[in-house]
């Protein structure tokens, strides 16, 4: 089989799911910005060929190389795990006659407002929400439901650009910032109180090959705007008892009403006082390195086990479900340059080897910015048989680091 790959050289993380593709026995052609000398050293080995293009949202662009590059080899699949190219990977799947998401399940996949009225529609429940061009669209929705409301991007990614509205005043300063008009509108949802946590899959056309289910502590809304928090991602080992019974079943529900075929899902969902509410879907694998807990979770290569789905409609081995596995990150004090870390020996102490991965930058070192996201500043992750304890290691982590910085004059 031979995989077209869009935007390969994008991130050090994509480099997995091309080196799975390669494993399993496909043929790999990059599709991508960048051009062919600036490619990693470590990628190249896993591409059979590469072909740079000035814009991959540009549709005839990529018809007219996949087509140059099919006169040599046939195309017979074309992927892509960066979330803003879905779209763009279907209609160029669409163009060439191929096989795998179309054009309108990745639009749905992508408009968060037509994703929830289509899941309503076949009674999957979801948060209310409407898709606004005005300001007064969004003051009668938020007089309907009732305030606080969600005002975010229709097809933005994770958390960003996510506004959490509290009153009528507050809506009233934001609503000039967002630039609403015929041609652009955001997504309003009503605010759904809960824990909120990710159910993922490597999917076969039409069931999970592979599942994970995992949890936010706190939202990530809560731990975007706040650099006090120490946010936690965690992937339970215990997802194949009665408690998650529901939540496995709304995953593949979702799906399957949406037309989702052969590769990743990352699903976000709250649970809380109205039971439990899907949240949103995109048709990529979780960012944030999340695979890679899912990888250490489960003594499984996720990245070969989503190529296998991909390219054979199947999976090759069963999920251990031995570890749960943690990541938590501690914001610096403030933005600047790195000054000292407190309590690094007191946490190495009580966690010990289930520390498998850290990130302790040196002092001098910038720090990023708390939007960066959960994988940049100072960071640990931790692996243990038992989800609690591994939950008070986390913790324990939590109220223990300090990150110390100076300002840079």
């Amino acid at each position: 089989m031979h995989v077209l790959f869009l935007a390969p050289e994008t991130q050090a993380y994509y480099r997995e799911f091309v080196r799975g593709l390669r494993e399993v026995g496909a043929r790999v052609t990059g599709l991508g910005h960048s051009p062919r000398e600036t490619l990693a050293a470590n990628l190249k080995p896993c591409l059979d060929g590469y072909v740079p293009v000035r814009n991959l949202f540009d549709d005839r662009e990529t018809v007219e190389a996949a087509r140059r590059i099919a006169r040599s080899v046939p195309i017979d699949r074309v992927e892509t795990t960066d979330e803003t190219l879905v779209v763009a990977a279907a209609r160029l799947r669409a163009a060439l006659g191929l096989p795998g998401l179309t054009v309108e399940a990745a639009v749905l996949c992508r408009d968060k407002a037509a994703m929830k009225d289509h899941l309503r529609a076949r009674g999957i429940a979801c948060a209310q929400s409407i898709a606004a061009r005005s300001g007064d669209e969004i003051r009668a929705f938020a007089e309907r439901e009732g305030y606080p409301v969600i005002i975010k991007p229709r097809a933005g990614f994770g958390s960003l650009h996510t506004h959490r509205v509290e009153s009528a005043g507050e809506l009233e300063r934001l609503v000039p910032t967002l630039s609403l008009g015929p041609d652009r509108a955001v997504a309003v949802e009503e605010f759904v109180e809960g824990h909120e946590g990710v159910f993922d899959t490597i999917w076969l056309d039409d069931d999970a090959g592979h599942d994970f289910v995992g949890h936010y502590y706190p939202g990530c809304l809560e731990a975007t705007q706040d650099r006090r928090v120490a946010p936690q991602i965690v992937v339970t080992n215990r997802l194949d008892g009665e408690t998650y019974r529901e939540l496995r079943r709304v995953g593949r529900e979702v799906n399957r009403a949406l037309g989702i075929t052969r590769g990743a899902t990352h699903m976000e969902w709250f649970f809380g006082p109205k039971g439990l509410k899907f949240s949103e879907i995109g048709a990529r694998p979780a960012g944030e390195r999340i695979w890679d807990l899912y990888r250490v979770a489960n003594d499984l290569d996720v990245y070969r086990e989503w190529a296998s789905a991909v390219v054979h409609g199947r999976t090759e081995r069963p999920a251990s479900r031995r570890y749960s596995t943690g990541a938590i990150q501690i914001r610096p004090d403030r933005d600047g340059r790195y000054l000292r870390h407190e309590g690094l020996d007191e946490i190495r102490r009580f966690c010990g080897p289930a520390i498998y991965e850290a990130r302790i930058p040196a002092a001098g070192t910038p720090t990023q910015p708390v939007e960066k996201g959960w994988i940049v500043n100072t960071w640990f992750r931790l692996r243990h048989e038992d989800y609690d304890r591994l939950r008070e290691m986390l913790d324990f982590i939590g109220r223990t680091v300090k990150v110390v910085a100076q300002p840079i004059r």
